[in-house]
């Protein structure tokens, strides 16, 4: 598990014109987790408001669950965490019948995996994987699929797959957000 301080200056305009280059080359995922692992500046509009931001790279919770990235921030009151997984920008998040394709369905339940065993394992996590005040029900983001592979029909549909604290949005949304250089995140 690799750790950086992210906080400080907004990401170069050259480097989410980088990232969108790998992006629309990518197959699935993993091209675009080396390059976030690599400037995980990009990731900073998906932290919890705060200070300073933190991004972990691929840290074990038990020895099976792995989340793509955690991300930390500062605040009065302790850290604030958030949960980011990655799906292929190539995969659908909705099928044809409005419900949720086998790749989201599958992010989903790793995000309920990693709830749960942070929930039974919550003094584990804090004081033997060093993750400081993070609690089961922290924000948790998929990002998966492209704008242009989503039926209009169905925006209704896909904006109702953010609940329960778990944003799910795709790759061009995500692009949006580092070109804004903000961290609000907008339903």
């Amino acid at each position: 598990m690799e750790c950086c301080v992210i906080g400080g200056p907004e990401p170069a305009a050259r480097t989410v014109d980088d990232f969108e280059r790998v992006l629309s080359d990518a197959r699935d995922e993993r091209s675009l987790q080396e390059f976030l692992a690599s400037f995980p500046t990009l990731l900073t509009p998906l932290a919890p408001i705060g200070g300073s931001v933190w991004c972990l790279d691929r840290p074990r919770f038990g020895s099976e669950l792995i989340p793509d990235f955690l991300l930390a921030s500062t605040t009065s009151v302790g850290f604030r965490w958030a949960m980011i997984e990655l799906e292929s920008p190539n995969e659908p998040a909705l099928t044809r019948a409005g419900l949720p394709a086998k790749k989201l369905a599958e992010a989903l339940k790793q995000i309920r995996d990693w709830r749960t065993w942070l929930s039974d394992n919550v003094a584990y996590a804090r004081a033997e994987r060093g993750l400081t005040d993070i609690e089961a029900n922290c924000p948790a983001y998929v990002i998966i699929g492209r704008r242009v592979g989503l039926d209009p029909k169905q925006a209704k549909t896909y904006r109702a797959l953010s609940t329960d604290g778990v944003t799910v949005m795709s790759y061009d949304r995500l692009v949006e957000q580092m070109r804004r250089g903000t961290r609000e995140v907008q339903a």
